[in-house]
């Protein structure tokens, strides 16, 4: 590890350990966590990967340490420090954006279960995005939809969808999500505050760690039309 980083682990407060798993590293607050990560996200995962575990991040009744493994590196993520969210798996919410190749993601907890479809995809030609359901924020897309949507990664993926939806079809669509887990609809959407367009979507409810998702995916090329009356940008 670092000199950098071991000057910020032997200051009051901090502590670590090495077990079989790697390096656990208990910091001062949550806010103190996500700085180290932030910051020294390219050291950590070094670090990671010459012992061929994990080095995990956390404080006092943290349940979701900041996690970060070997082949992140190898994978040629970006640090959280020149990128944006998220390690591998991570605590709170952040404002980077953290890019895995040709998928972006701007949440800075990354679980398993979304880590899976983050790759999925990145691995993806269709434009593919994930929304969260309780805020309707969208938080991962892929190069292909920042691309339909003319919309920097950065921006995309800190949108709140209500302002792309039309009232009444975001209202249907929530409703379709709760009966079905699975189906394709076509509908008129904002692809960015200045077009609109018909899309034909592919949606996906899922749900990881308690918390639910949608996944779209567009299947056609968007056909513009003039922004609806009733659009928020309207």
């Amino acid at each position: 590890m670092s000199m950098s980083v071991l000057k910020v682990l032997n200051q009051p407060g901090w502590n670590y350990k090495l077990s079989s798993e790697g390096v656990s590293i208990l910091a001062p607050t949550k806010q103190d966590a996500t700085s180290l990560a932030q910051n020294y996200g390219d050291v950590l995962t070094e670090t990671a990967a010459k012992i061929k575990g994990k080095v995990r991040i956390g404080w006092k009744r943290c349940k979701h340490p900041i996690e970060f493994y070997g082949w992140m590196g190898l994978q040629k993520m970006p640090a959280p420090a020149e990128a944006s969210d998220k390690p591998g798996e991570a605590c709170a919410k952040g404002e980077r954006i953290f890019s895995r190749e040709k998928v972006f993601c701007s949440q800075l907890y990354l679980p398993t279960g979304l880590l899976y479809r983050m790759i999925a995809a990145s691995e993806n030609h269709r434009p593919v995005s994930i929304v969260r359901q309780d805020d309707n924020q969208q938080i991962i897309i892929n190069q292909a939809m920042s691309n339909m949507l003319q919309s920097f990664p950065k921006i995309a993926t800190q949108r709140v969808m209500t302002r792309f939806w039309l009232p009444e079809d975001l209202a249907e669509l929530q409703r379709r999500l709760r009966n079905e887990s699975r189906f394709i609809w076509t509908y008129c959407g904002g692809l960015n505050e200045h077009t609109w367009a018909i899309l034909t979507t592919e949606f996906e409810a899922f749900e990881v760690e308690g918390i639910w998702y949608r996944q779209g995916t567009c299947l056609t090329t968007p056909q513009p039309v003039p922004i609806p009356p009733g659009a928020y940008f309207q």
